[in-house]
């Protein structure tokens, strides 16, 4: 549809003529209240002596007058009804000089008619006056549109003509050869008029269909991001179908808030009848899927088949797409035309969900300065906790867009593992193996000696034992470099023990461990570790029993060794 004027050289003169009148106006109102302003300080002295004055001449003239008025209606109410009587009786003998004699009071009181008229006509023509002087204050020069002779709407502006000239072409988004005639050339006349009588561009944009040619219908118009979409005919069947998309997405969580993710809105109005569509035909258009055309990135390990079957499209289809530059020849960060179905309106859906994650433990490592640097012993074994966590979740089209944490509470607190480990340099290895001929203590961790080298329960007690509190798993050094002479075990003697020959007739013997660390005939240097405190064999708890034998002979560690 096209919409044009049919004199672009009155409209200019209108336009000019129009501004003319509105800055002249303007003008003339801010000299007028100048004025005002200006005699109202200058006649209120004048007012009050006015007011004096009539106190004391006018307002006794004024109480007179209205006396008289008083007397002269009482009396024109008695002579009206004496002439009805006069006229009456004009068969009566005497009638007609009664007759004269009515008359001629109404001629005694003629000056007194005058004196009101004379008083009340300036009253009624300043009246006149201040309400003309109102009416012109309250009308406005606008244009009148006319077509074919008729007048069609009264506006402010041409602007307001335009805009609704564009809500009209906006309207005929499914019009076809049936309104392609519907066209009009307006004619503005310049003209003083009530602003109340101004049509809006909206109010406008109706009034122009009803003058068109086509067939016009109340219709219901669905307009998405500012366009039109389509119009059907019940506003009821629209908000229907746009619910029952929003329900449709909210599923059975009552609690989901769901929208639309365009700005959405309906419009009722006038639409031409072929710009109209069914109720069912809005649903599927509102529903459907429709392909848009999409790029993807090739990455390592894809073929065209399988980026084919990613976006159900077949070989060909998407050969066709690319001009059937896709084959085998794929290359990492190529750029693949594809197609993806997408629906016309998209739902934002926003849920809370909750759900329980791990509270990872922490490791808690202590130090103990009375164990090596290779030591380490897990005093707690860790476990981790568990959080419930409370999200918002935004979903649009089912992709989720967004999340915000709304919550965490801990439900069971983490175990922190504990872990000791040793901070005491262990002493070097001397002689590569070989002995020193000097013996050293050889539990570097334990210092205490729970049984010496002496006669006990009647028996002889051969070596010392070294114990003390969580004494088992501690290490067991050689005493001195050497070869191990032999690694044995005996459940009812030493348990697992070994036995170091220093050479020069001096052998330690090493008993009870929990664990042997070196094997026979291995050679081992002063210090270094060879087992860990046990209890293993004849042994009422964990301890080391270490023996010190001289040329065959047991003897007193203590005379060699010191704490």
């Amino acid at each position: 549809m096209q919409l044009s004027s049919s004199n672009e050289m009155f409209q200019g003169y209108a336009t000019w003529g129009c501004r003319f009148l509105y800055v002249s106006g303007i003008q003339s109102v801010r000299i007028f209240k100048r004025v005002r302003r200006r005699s109202i300080r200058f006649f209120t002295p004048v007012f009050h002596l006015a007011v004096i004055l009539y106190a004391r001449t006018a307002g006794r003239q004024i109480e007179k007058l209205k006396e008289r008025i008083r007397v002269f209606r009482e009396n024109f109410h008695r002579d009206g009804e004496h002439l009805k009587e006069l006229t009456d009786q004009l068969t009566v003998p005497g009638a007609r000089g009664r007759i004269q004699q009515a008359g001629l009071h109404f001629v005694i009181r003629k000056k007194l008619v005058c004196s009101v008229l004379n008083i009340a006509a300036p009253v009624l023509a300043t009246f006149v006056l201040l309400g003309t002087v109102n009416y012109w204050r309250n009308m406005d020069y606008g244009l009148t549109l006319t077509y074919g002779g008729r007048e069609i709407a009264a506006i402010q502006d041409e602007t307001v003509f335009e805009k609704a000239t564009e809500m009209v072409n906006q309207r005929m988004v499914y019009d076809t050869a049936a309104t392609a005639n519907i066209k009009i050339s307006p004619v503005f006349v310049l003209s003083a008029m009530d602003r109340t009588r101004y049509f809006a561009p909206s109010t406008l944009c109706d009034r122009i269909i009803q003058q068109s040619d086509g067939i016009i219908e109340e219709g219901s118009g669905l307009y998405v991001d500012g366009k039109l979409i389509g119009a059907v005919k019940s506003s009821a069947d629209l908000t229907y179908i746009l619910q029952n998309i929003l329900n449709t997405a909210r599923g059975s969580d009552l609690n989901t808030k769901v929208s639309f993710a365009q700005d959405v809105q309906t419009i009722n109005g006038l639409f031409p009848t072929a710009s109209i569509i069914s109720a069912e035909e809005m649903n599927r258009k509102l529903t459907g899927t429709t392909q848009q055309a999409a790029a993807y990135t090739v990455q390592d390990g894809d073929t065209a088949t399988a980026i084919a079957a990613r976006y159900n499209l077949s070989l060909s289809e998407l050969n066709r797409l690319n001009q059937n530059q896709v084959g085998d020849s794929l290359q990492i960060g190529m750029q693949v035309k594809v197609q993806t179905p997408e629906t016309l309106l998209s739902v934002k859906a926003v849920r809370k969900e909750t759900y329980q994650t791990a509270l990872p433990y922490k490791t808690v490592t202590q130090k103990d300065d009375s164990q090596y640097t290779d030591y380490t012993k897990v005093v707690t074994e860790g476990k981790d906790g568990v959080q419930q966590c409370t999200d918002e979740v935004t979903y649009v089209d089912g992709a989720e867009v967004s999340r915000k944490t709304l919550s965490k509470k801990v439900v069971t607190q983490a175990v922190d593992k504990k872990i000791v480990t040793g901070t005491k340099k262990r002493p070097k290895y001397s002689g590569a193996g070989e002995s020193s001929g000097s013996l050293m203590w050889p539990v570097p961790s334990i210092h205490t000696i729970t049984s010496y080298f002496a006669w006990r329960w009647g028996t002889m007690h051969t070596g010392i034992d070294i114990s003390g509190g969580n004494s088992y798993g501690k290490t067991i050094v050689a005493a001195d470099g050497g070869v191990v002479s032999y690694v044995r075990y005996s459940p009812s003697g030493y348990g697992n023990h070994l036995q170091i020959n220093h050479g020069n007739g001096t052998a330690t013997l090493y008993a009870h461990a929990s664990k042997i660390l070196v094997s026979s005939g291995q050679r081992v240097s002063k210090g270094q570790p060879i087992a860990l405190i046990g209890s293993t064999g004849d042994s009422t708890g964990a301890h080391l029993h270490f023996e010190v034998i001289k040329n065959g002979q047991k003897v007193n560690p203590l005379n060699y060794v010191s704490r």
